[in-house]
């Protein structure tokens, strides 16, 4: 009896909660029939607003802008050229420091040891300076033998020579004083060059006997010398010549073998003979050349002037100790400027090896904008003007590069700025306003205005309240401008901004 209880009261829970959602869906549907009907307005299609310009009146409110870096005016790095582990910093970030301050030092014992030994190299050349001089009369006098001992080698070249000649060359000879010696010997097709040789010494002969009987020591004894020992060498030349003769394999069949063999022998004799006066000569030169310069460095050494050899040596020592210190002072890092100290990346204890940069020093307190321009845009800068940063801050332009930039391809200009809103590195806009003559052939218009294709582009006229679609060739673009080279004039309205717009639209005009 409990069991069918318990089933009842199920079956009766079941039919109240049916019951509830039955009465809460009617309640539903009665609140949205009762509800007041929402009207849904269709969407009325409204016309396209425009706003034209003609060229003319844009010409004189064309914004030209660039982006530009802000550095100071006067800046440098702290450059190590050489290697080696840091000893010491003695800057601190942020820190203000006077030109030539120790910014770091490197190890650097080695190089102060070179200094400390060049500067003894340096005071034992002083020392060496202030001694005795070498003598002028002793040079004088060595420079006195030499020159005697040129002209009495002259003289004994030309007593040799000519003696081979007029004592066994001759002998060959039939009339050896003549126009027309006369070889003795079958010259083997040169009888006639060995004819004029011989007549050529004769005149030669007579004009050094001449020479030698005015020579002396006061003489130009270099070019006696020289003379000598161009006769000496054509001398040596025809005894080579006979040389060839007698030893020729068809010899002379006047003379037998035995007597060619012989005078083969005497002629080489007189050959090296002839070679001992070259020789000689050569010595002689040799001499008086340094006894010449001999006298010259007494002269200078006791002189005492800036050419002197003691103050060469002292020159040579002073040279390799600036060589130390220069060495040493590549080691002692200093700052070039008077600046503030924006980056220090090295610490005590570091290696940095040679073109590292140990810090930057900047003037943070004077700062300038440097920017690149087109050819067309350069024009359009003057030194003096005010031109607009970020749209906020004014700056000035102080200078205008004389030629294109070899890297960018274009103009550099530089803008003094002051506000301590920018900070040195920051990047900045530039913009200015570039004024066209109305006079121009060349029409320029914003970019917006114009619809490019894959050659030119179109612009868009209104008429009769319609977008009418205008060709035109394009020039140059001028930062948010650009310029039309034909298809509208100066004066013809345009619509100033074509973006979204298509042909044909019916459109209302702001303006």
């Amino acid at each position: 009896m409990k069991f069918l209880k318990n089933i009842k009261l199920q079956v009766l829970k079941r039919r109240y909660t049916t019951g509830a959602i039955l009465i809460s869906v009617i309640a539903i549907a009665i609140i949205i029939v009762s509800r007041p009907e929402v009207k849904i307005e269709s969407n009325v299609t409204s016309k396209p607003v425009v706003s034209t310009i003609t060229a003319a009146e844009y010409s004189g409110t064309q914004d030209f802008s660039t982006v530009g870096t802000v550095r100071a005016f006067t800046e440098a790095s702290v450059t190590s050229e050489t290697g080696g582990r840091v000893v010491s910093v003695n800057a601190l970030l942020g820190q203000s420091v006077p030109a030539s301050f120790i910014v770091a030092t490197l190890e650097n014992a080695s190089e102060r040891a070179a200094v400390l030994q060049a500067e003894g190299a340096y005071e034992a050349a002083l020392a060496a300076s202030a001694q005795g001089n070498i003598s002028v009369s002793e040079a004088n006098n060595a420079l006195v033998t030499a020159q005697n001992g040129a002209v009495s080698t002259v003289l004994s070249s030309y007593n040799t020579v000519t003696g081979v000649v007029r004592n066994s060359v001759d002998d060959f000879f039939a009339n050896p004083d003549s126009k027309v010696p006369g070889l003795k010997i079958d010259g083997r097709g040169m009888t006639a060059s060995v004819n004029n040789e011989r007549v050529m010494l004769q005149t030669l002969f007579s004009e050094w006997q001449n020479r030698t009987n005015n020579i002396s020591i006061s003489s130009n004894l270099d070019s006696e010398l020289t003379f000598a020992r161009a006769q000496t060498d054509r001398t040596i030349a025809l005894v080579d010549t006979f040389i060839s003769l007698f030893n020729s394999e068809d010899a002379d069949s006047s003379y037998t073998a035995t007597e060619l063999q012989a005078f083969s022998v005497s002629f080489t004799s007189l050959r090296g003979t002839l070679l001992g006066v070259k020789s000689s000569i050569d010595s002689a030169e040799a001499g008086l050349n340094a006894a010449r310069d001999t006298v010259r460095r007494a002269e200078i050494a006791s002189s005492g002037g800036v050419s002197s050899a003691a103050d060469a040596q002292v020159k040579q020592a002073l040279g390799v100790l600036r060589a130390a210190q220069a060495n040493l002072s590549k080691t002692i890092l200093r700052s070039p400027i008077a600046g503030t100290v924006n980056s220090l990346p090295v610490r005590a204890g570091d290696f940095v090896g040679p073109q590292t940069v140990v810090a930057e020093i900047a003037n943070n307190g004077a700062l300038q904008v440097v920017i690149y321009v087109g050819e067309k845009e350069r024009d359009a800068f003057t030194v003096g003007e005010i031109v607009s940063v970020d749209d906020t801050f004014e700056g000035t332009v102080t200078e205008i590069a004389p030629a294109v930039d070899a890297e960018t391809g274009k103009t550099e200009v530089r803008i003094a700025i002051e506000s301590n809103d920018i900070q040195n590195g920051d990047t900045v806009t530039v913009s200015k306003l570039i004024e066209q003559s109305s006079e121009s052939k060349v029409v320029v218009v914003p970019l917006s205005a114009v619809k490019f294709e894959s050659e030119d582009g179109f612009m868009f006229i209104v008429e009769n309240n319609r977008l009418v679609m205008r060709p035109v060739e394009l020039g140059v673009v001028r930062g948010g401008s650009i310029e039309i080279t034909d298809g509208i004039s100066t004066t013809e309205a345009f619509v100033k901004d074509a973006r979204g717009l298509v042909e044909g639209t019916e459109v209302d005009i702001l303006n």
